[in-house]
């Protein structure tokens, strides 16, 4: 008696581990016990995460729109960092080090804010990884065609309001900035969850 309860312990046990193994390789997870306690301990850990997704993101960013403007004489990288209409930061004459920071650092809250965002969704049910990716570069997108107009206010070096081409470089990198974390808010989601809880 005592070896088939062992038989039907160690059977429940692997089918656990399967069912596990399945959500993670289809890249969803379902609310429950384990998602509580992922919004219960880690508060700290995960919004460090988050803040490193949106660095690592901002700089890919940057140098990206960098590359844009270097290669095809766009000035959209300008437009990134300029600050001309920013009531305090105008009155001083930032470096690009200074200007490429402050970027940086909307970026990490920006990331922050999604993570938090996508941790209440994530109570309500299934999470999937391309449904994240999905949201944060349309959010990319939307950020970037309220940002583009604000050309209007440098005082000089950003690129036309009506120049085309800037336009579709500076919406696309701001899709893939979007979708890039996506993929890493999502990710920092997943190993919280799974290696918190004990999977």
């Amino acid at each position: 008696m005592g070896k088939r309860d062992n038989k039907a312990s160690s059977a429940q046990r692997a089918h656990r581990r399967e069912s596990s193994s399945a959500g993670n390789s289809t890249g969803t997870w379902s609310a429950g016990r384990e998602t509580e306690r992922f919004f219960a301990r880690g508060r700290v850990s995960s919004l460090l995460f988050y803040g490193l997704a949106g660095l690592l993101s901002g700089v890919l960013l940057g140098l990206a729109l960098k590359a844009v403007q270097h290669f095809t004489g766009h000035e959209v990288y300008r437009l990134l960092l300029n600050a001309d209409y920013v009531p305090v930061l105008k009155e001083f004459r930032l470096s690009e080090r200074a200007e490429f920071g402050i970027h940086l650092v909307i970026s990490i809250v920006l990331c922050i804010i999604l993570g938090l965002i996508w941790e209440r969704l994530a109570r309500g049910g299934r999470l999937s990884g391309s449904k994240m990716t999905g949201a944060t570069a349309a959010v990319g997108i939307l950020i970037g065609a309220l940002l583009y107009p604000t050309t209007l206010l440098s005082s000089g070096g950003t690129p036309p309001i009506d120049s085309l081409p800037s336009w579709l470089w500076w919406l696309s990198v701001h899709a893939v900035y979007g979708a890039v974390s996506g993929v890493l808010l999502f990710q920092v989601l997943r190993v919280f969850l799974f290696r918190r809880s004990g999977y």
